[in-house]
Parts: structure tokens; C-alpha cells; sequence
């Protein structure tokens, strides 16, 4: 199981992103479904609309319809637990769709993201103070 942020599905759907090969290849090898929290839907909505065009937007509602993606009510458990961390890693500036893709994966027992942000996620600690596995890995 995995659970996605923002700019792990943007970069999917974006093939001149930097990661956009690594991401993809994680899409098609996962055999799990690859949740994305709720929260995440408007900042995925504004990039893909603005930066792709409208068929982008169109293509993510389809795997979310199929779906290709699974997408994650936030739960009251989840929103404290948002608070927390938000408050905890202020400094970082993680923002409410950052925060739900860790209490979410928390809630599902997962450790594994689908992220571009390595610079927030290699800080980010679950509740027992664990890492997360970040995908796509690191390359060399």
C-alpha cells in the first residue's frame, strides 16, 4: 500500500517533469492501490488544470474513477493528528495536504509515499517515530 502526495501524481501526469519516468514506473509496478487523501484534491486540481490543461485534470478523474487511485476520506482522527503535525514541523511550512498524506498513511499502516518532496518527507516522522520509505527511490 502506498499513499501519494501532490506532486508524486502531479509528476505522473507531466512527462516533461524531472521525475516524471521514476514516478510513472512506480504507478505501473505497484500492485496495490495507491491512495491519495482527500486533501490533496484541490492542490492536484490547480496544478494539473493550470500547468497541463484541461485533458490532464480530465485523465486523473478517470483513474480515480477506475480506480487507479483510491481516494482517502480524512478521517477526525486524521485532522488531529494534521494539527499535530503542523504544529510539530512548523518550520517546514507542510502545509494541510502534506500533513493528511502522513496521518493517512499512519491510519492505513503504511511507511511508504509517493512523493517528489524528499526535503519535507525525509523530515516528516510518523507517530512512533519512524521513517518513511519515499518513492520513487533515490537514483545512483
Amino acid at each position: 500500500m502506498i499513499v501519494a502526495d501532490s506532486g508524486g501524481i502531479y509528476a505522473l501526469y507531466d512527462a516533461d517533469d524531472a521525475y516524471h519516468g521514476a514516478v510513472r514506473k512506480v504507478v505501473l509496478t505497484e500492485r496495490d492501490t495507491i491512495h491519495v487523501p482527500v486533501a490533496c484534491l484541490a492542490e492536484i486540481d490547480f496544478l494539473l488544470r493550470t500547468r497541463l490543461g484541461l485533458q490532464a485534470e480530465l485523465d486523473f478523474l478517470e483513474a480515480l474513477s477506475t480506480g487507479r487511485f483510491l481516494l482517502e476520506p480524512l478521517e477526525r482522527t486524521d485532522i488531529e493528528r494534521c494539527s499535530v503535525l503542523l504544529e510539530r514541523y512548523r518550520k517546514l511550512d507542510i502545509g494541510l495536504s502534506d500533513a493528511s498524506v502522513v496521518a493517512v498513511a499512519e491510519r492505513l499502516g503504511t511507511r511508504r509515499i509517493l512523493t517528489v518532496d524528499r526535503r519535507d518527507f525525509e523530515v516528516l516522522r510518523a507517530h512512533d517515530g519512524s521513517r518513511f520509505t519515499i518513492f520513487p527511490k533515490r537514483s545512483g
